[in-house]
């Protein structure tokens, strides 16, 4: 449940950044995520002891991720002029006169809706990356920044308790 949390606060506060960034950030993470699949493949065509061609059928794995870039672009690429142009101010408006007064990115439901498929690529990633060595990646970076976390605690709490 930690980890929700965590995960939707960096990915409302991700939602500030620029458009460009976030889909800079989804083509990076296919790309990786093509990587990782082609070497995943291959770790199970080694381990099954067949050849490499017949576990990767490239019409197979053209089609699947044509299919998600098509999927991700249908729902991005018309979102973005409508949001651009019509629900970022109509909030940002309605915000003002509630009174408050938040800065919004010009376009922040189509940077949501592009942080929400890298997330979906980063978990296609640690599917793979499971496959390939059968370590849960996401749950080893946690585990790393639950450590720093606390180490960064203790320390913090012996220069509080240090009067000057």
């Amino acid at each position: 449940m930690k980890s929700k949390l965590i995960t939707f606060f960096i990915a409302l506060t991700a939602m500030w950044t620029p458009v460009e960034f976030s889909a800079i950030c989804l083509f990076l993470t296919i790309g990786v995520d093509t990587m990782v699949k082609l070497i995943s493949l291959w770790y199970i065509s080694k381990r099954e002891q067949r050849p490499y061609n017949e576990v990767f059928k490239s019409k197979m794995l053209r089609r699947g991720y044509m299919f998600k870039l098509a999927g991700y672009a249908f729902v991005a690429i018309p979102l973005l002029p409508l949001d651009f142009y019509l629900l970022t101010p109509f909030v940002s408006s309605l915000l003002n006169a509630a009174g408050y007064d938040i800065i919004l990115n010009k376009a922040v439901f189509t940077n949501g809706i592009l942080i929400i498929f890298s997330l979906i690529e980063i978990s296609s990633i640690n599917e793979n990356w499971f496959d390939i060595t059968g370590n849960n990646m996401l749950k080893a970076v946690f585990n790393i920044v639950k450590k720093t976390r606390s180490i960064v605690e203790k320390a913090a709490s012996t220069y509080r308790n240090i009067k000057p």
